[in-house]
């Protein structure tokens, strides 16, 4: 494998250069290449803090890629820079994500502007692989004003998007089964935004009812979370959308607990990580041949050779 030069790629992502972002997330998204990602993130990390995170989640059907081509090009063409991150479900065999429309779309928004990029969950039951994280931070060091995340849309595995994201928008869409099974999910607990898409079809005002009534009962902050209908074949709802869009951002910009919950979130994964990492190397260190032979002929089995092995480590910390 060819050496890496981070600190040209580090420059790059710093200058806004596309080809060193798509760099730059590539490394952080491959994990044989831990040590080259962490010294990107190292070398970026005080230039980040700067980008709105915009978290669209909901479920599967209901024109969430749409939804954000149109929206990612209206805030381009309002004078934002724009990124979206796509946050695939991930193959079984290869661990990469499953493209689908995603090369069409992302051919269609470089025209205005718009970073676009796919990324694989890695079947993590929180919909975000550590891989999103770094992502967004290429991306905020880069210079982007917003930077958009569409999760995998997989109901209450998406939850994870609450520690990322500075405004969670969730999507919903009439006639795609009943409103309170939704509200059950929990999904609907975390949005600062809801949407009803596709407000063409039937029932559409029904469900824009159902969620202002389940607001109406549920306790709320300082933010009165708004309910907006939205077309996004005709554009209809979406002037407000983006409107309110900025004004959270104008709120969570003077409510410090987004950012504090999400530094908390983050040195928690680093944490996680750091420690998985030595912890394996020190598997990998305490793993006895003699053990492995005795497993080999029959003399022992895997649980009484780790038992044993772990034994005579702790005996030997204690007589230390």
């Amino acid at each position: 494998m060819l050496l890496l030069n981070t600190d040209r790629i580090v420059s790059g992502v710093l200058a806004g250069e596309k080809q060193s972002i798509a760099r730059a997330i590539s490394v952080v998204e491959d994990p044989r290449l831990s040590p080259e990602s962490r010294q990107i993130i190292k070398g970026i990390y005080n230039h980040t803090g700067k980008a709105h995170v915009l978290g669209i989640t909901g479920p599967p059907g209901i024109g969430k890629s749409t939804m954000i081509g149109m929206l990612s090009k209206m805030l381009s063409q309002k004078g934002h820079s724009v990124a979206v991150l796509a946050v695939d479900a991930s193959s079984p065999f290869t661990g990469g994500s499953l493209l689908g429309n995603r090369i069409r779309m992302q051919e269609s928004l470089s025209k205005f502007g718009v970073y676009m990029r796919s990324l694989a969950n890695r079947g993590l039951s929180g919909g975000l692989s550590r891989s999103v994280w770094d992502s967004v931070m290429v991306l905020d060091a880069a210079g982007f004003d917003f930077i958009i995340i569409e999760t995998v849309g997989a109901g209450q595995a998406d939850l994870d998007v609450v520690y990322l994201a500075d405004t969670i928008v969730v999507v919903l869409a009439p006639g795609l089964g009943d409103q309170i099974q939704a509200i059950k999910s929990g999904i609907m607990e975390i949005a600062d935004i809801y949407i009803v898409n596709k407000m063409d079809r039937e029932g559409s005002y029904i469900a824009l009812k159902d969620i202002e009534e389940f607001l109406a009962y549920s306790v709320q902050g300082e933010w009165k979370v708004p309910v907006i209908g939205t077309n996004s074949l005709t554009g209809e709802g979406y002037e407000e959308y983006i409107s309110r869009i900025i004004s959270h951002r104008d709120f969570t910009g003077k409510d410090s607990r987004t950012r504090l919950r999400r530094y908390r979130y983050e040195l928690k994964l680093a944490l996680e990580d750091e420690m998985k990492q030595k912890i394996d190397s020190e598997i990998r260190r305490l793993v006895n041949e003699n053990a492995i032979e005795d497993m080999m002929s029959s003399r022992t089995d895997p649980y009484t050779a780790a038992e044993s092995i772990l034994e005579d480590l702790l005996s030997s910390d204690s007589a230390d």
